[in-house]
């Protein structure tokens, strides 16, 4: 059987390059298809394309001339084709008699290869097996154990779709993208500067996200091209816009002023921003590793917690300092099904206060993993790092109840901190707690300036998370007449300074010289 190079994974996934025959079927199937095309699409397209062509070319080859083959015979001046050595044209020049008892009586050919004048010899009317004999032409052809296009697209169409979405970025003046949809330019409809005027208009009048066919009906583009075309036209116009921003749920798009947004939900706050550092994870035990469960930080990556299924209706989150201060909630993973899918930047939702049921707009963040607006809500509520966060699905598509259990009110002995000499300092103060909370996790303080001024400057600085924790631990471990501090409550106070998640500061606690594990999370120095 011919070794076709399309069929071989690795030309895909390493050496395929989109070539000047590529770039214009590329082009010629964007003209012809007259709508946005994606760019999984067009690799799939590609690789069709390419072994077709391989097919044909094949084919053409053979039918040049004789094909090889060791046990016919050939004569003089006779044209053959050899498939072993990519299908290269040769005239025999010579025949003679073989001469070897092992084969019986053969003929021994000489050849002289046409693009390079080369001559070599070859076994011919040999009665002997050889590898290179063919029990009938069709076998060059067998199409039995080679993948299909589809097979080829499952194990290398994401490479391939990788290269040529490199290439259609390389040539702005051919090819144009909204998101992952291209076209060519020369399809793009005309928008200007008054039909993105009209579109600010609208939105701001509508006080919501629209929807491009929403704004296509408002803005007057060229209808002589396809719906598909104008809109996807004018969604590129937007998008280098800065004054549009693409936010949505689930598939659908949706477009939104960037003025009208909260900053952190257009930029994650720099209370949020995660720098990860590098820990040994063999250092955490099974009771470490249980209690990274246990705090389901949305940044932790690879650890026990999973997604939960769509069909959940309720989930609970606790509220650590960085997301108090943010005014954000966290979307750790086993909260995510509730709320929508990611179609923009983020994705416009409606909370129900769950005791006032006073209804806000919040935005969900998709990569920053959290749910920006909830400062005021927090406030109203008097809501403290540590406090239990219910949320629930609303019978009412969008909008989720947002939650926290009262408790009769009553002063509870926490941790209060404070900021002296550049350095977090503990006490155990009696106060006034209105909800269900996490003891571990609650931190109290009076001067808030303080600690996110302390914060900054350890961001600041580079402080390591090693240096954080040995130098707040101490601190904890002298509010117990035990002398010791749970890892939780370790957890919540780097957090003050620096966000972190929780396995590279357990790491760092197993590495200080006097830190013991007591059991149950708790640990002495």
């Amino acid at each position: 059987m011919i070794q076709r190079q399309t069929q071989n994974i690795a030309y895909w996934r390493e050496k395929y390059k989109v070539n000047e025959s590529d770039h214009e079927f590329l082009y010629e199937f964007l003209a012809d298809a007259n709508k946005p095309q994606s760019v999984e699409t067009l690799a799939h397209e590609i690789i069709s394309r390419r072994c077709a062509q391989e097919e044909a070319r094949i084919r053409n080859e053979l039918s040049r001339g004789l094909i090889f083959d060791p046990k016919e015979s050939y004569d003089v001046d006779d044209d053959v084709v050899f498939p072993t050595f990519d299908f290269r044209m040769a005239k025999v020049i010579s025949v003679r008699t073989g001469d070897n008892p092992e084969h019986g009586e053969f003929d021994v050919i000489r050849v002289r290869f046409s693009d390079n004048g080369k001559e070599k010899l070859f076994a011919a009317r040999l009665q002997s097996p050889h590898k290179l004999n063919r029990t009938d032409d069709d076998e060059l052809f067998a199409s039995v154990g080679l993948l299909s296009v589809e097979e080829l697209v499952d194990e290398a169409g994401s490479a391939v779709a990788a290269t040529v979405a490199r290439h259609l970025q390389n040539q702005p003046d051919y090819f144009i993208n909204a998101g992952h949809l291209w076209l060519t330019t020369d399809q793009m409809v005309a928008v200007n500067v008054g039909h993105l005027n009209i579109a600010e208009a609208a939105i701001e009048v509508n006080g919501v996200p629209m929807t491009t066919p929403q704004l296509l009906e408002m803005v007057e583009l060229d209808e002589g091209a396809a719906e598909a075309v104008r809109a996807f036209s004018l969604e590129t116009a937007l998008s280098h816009d800065q004054r549009f921003v693409q936010i949505g749920v689930d598939d659908t798009a949706a477009w939104y002023l960037q003025r009208l947004i909260p900053e952190a939900a257009l930029e994650v706050p720099t209370l949020l921003q995660h720098v990860p550092e590098p820990y040994e994870r063999s250092l955490l035990d099974v009771e470490l590793l249980q209690t990274e469960w246990e705090l389901n930080d949305e940044l932790t990556d690879g650890g026990l917690a999973e997604d939960t299924s769509p069909g959940v209706k309720s989930a609970s989150v606790y509220l650590i300092f960085p997301h108090w201060a943010a005014g954000t909630l966290p979307l750790p993973r086993t909260t995510r099904s509730l709320f929508p899918g990611r179609a923009g930047k983020a994705s416009r939702i409606t909370l129900v206060d769950g005791r006032w049921g006073k209804r806000f707009d919040a935005w969900v963040v998709h990569e920053g993993g959290y749910v920006a607006g909830l400062g005021e809500w927090y406030k109203d509520h008097k809501l403290p790092v540590g406090a239990r966060i219910n949320l629930e699905r609303s019978q009412t598509d969008g909008e989720i109840v947002i939650d926290y259990r009262p408790v009769r009110a009553r002063r509870d002995w926490i941790r209060m901190v404070r900021v002296e000499s550049h350095r977090l300092v503990f006490q155990m103060t009696r106060q006034q707690m209105i909800c269900e909370y996490d003891d571990h996790l609650a931190i109290g303080f009076t001067d808030l300036d303080s600690i996110l001024a302390l914060g900054e400057q350890v961001r600041a600085e580079g402080m390591t998370v090693k240096a954080l924790v040995e130098q707040i631990m101490p601190e904890l471990v002298k509010l117990s007449p035990q002398g010791t501090a749970h890892v939780k409550t370790l957890y919540s106070a780097v957090n003050l300074l620096r966000r972190t998640v929780p396995a590279p500061i357990f790491a760092a606690l197993t590495q200080l010289p006097t830190a013991t594990d007591t059991g149950s999370g708790y640990w002495n120095l």
